[in-house]
């Protein structure tokens, strides 16, 4: 009992008043299935891009799912349908998603893709959704906020550089 802490973060003796009222702090996502998630797109945009590639990790799970877009896939005109059907159908299994810029940028191209093929992205409430950029930005005074400059400024391998010339093999 001496280790919990009240929601403004004081002991038992300190702040006695907040365990009477039950008011403990606790770690609401401790027992909700969190994934990590990053796509690699065509273009910036999903009007004219496609999603080539995605990948997603449940937290405590060394399995990485992921999909790729084939030739078959283009040749048939479906481009990403079958790849962002599968993302959605994990998805159902994921209760907070966790991103790095996917707030203006992963979230929303996937949100356009799905909306193009008519296919059900999650609702709004349905998935919280993590940002790790906003947290960096308030935290860091990086020259860039990029995933690649905060990972080697914090010397995390974290980033795997995209190499153009493996699309067009």
């Amino acid at each position: 009992m001496s280790e919990q802490r009240c929601i403004h973060r004081h002991s038992i003796k300190t702040h006695p008043n907040c365990f009477r009222k039950g008011l403990i702090k606790y770690d609401w996502w401790d027992d909700k299935r969190i994934a990590y998630l990053d796509i690699e797109t065509s273009d910036l945009k999903a009007d004219v891009g496609t999603v080539l590639t995605w990948c997603l990790k449940f937290k405590d799970d060394e399995h990485i799912y992921s999909s790729i877009i084939t030739l078959e896939d283009i040749e048939t005109g479906k481009f990403d349908k079958r790849i962002i059907s599968e993302l959605l159908e994990l998805l159902e299994d994921v209760d907070i998603i966790v991103t790095y810029y996917g707030t203006y940028f992963d979230v929303p191209f996937l949100r356009s893709r799905a909306e193009k093929w008519h296919l059900d992205f999650p609702k709004f409430g349905y998935v919280y959704h993590w940002d790790l950029y906003f947290k960096v930005k308030k935290l860091f005074a990086t020259s860039r906020k990029s995933l690649k400059v905060v990972t080697h400024f914090l010397g995390i391998e974290g980033k795997t550089p995209l190499d153009p010339e493996v699309w067009f093999l």
